[in-house]
């Protein structure tokens, strides 16, 4: 399943890999990608994660660094955690602003909302 993460891009940057076994380096592309959400208590929260591309996706993302962007992605589960797939199959969206801005969110109402369960 492809989803979009949305976001702030911070970083695009080279990545490599090795791999134990043949000893061969991979290369890719990490972006790391900023959420900004709030708590129950009306508190920012931030989430950071990582999205992994091609390493000829480079060129593509590193004119986005800095705007907002909804980059498709697909998720890989392993024994060692999950990691974050770019999708090529979908285009990258830049975004005037963040569509989930949370600033024009009535922060006083969640928390009576929290408190009256």
């Amino acid at each position: 399943m492809t989803t979009h993460f949305i976001g702030h891009l911070l970083e695009v940057r080279p990545h490599e890999t090795v791999d134990k076994k043949t000893d061969k380096v991979k290369y890719s592309t990490e972006l790391t990608v900023m959420f900004e959400g709030i708590t129950e208590d009306g508190f920012l929260k931030p989430s950071i994660d990582s999205i992994y591309a091609d390493e000829d996706d480079y060129d593509t993302f590193k004119d986005k660094k800095g705007r907002v962007i909804a980059i498709p992605y697909n998720c890989s589960t392993s024994q060692f955690g999950q990691r974050y797939y770019y999708d090529k199959t979908l285009p990258v969206m830049l975004l005037e602003k963040n569509p989930l801005d949370y600033s024009q969110f009535d922060k006083s109402k969640l928390k009576q909302n929290t408190d009256k369960k």
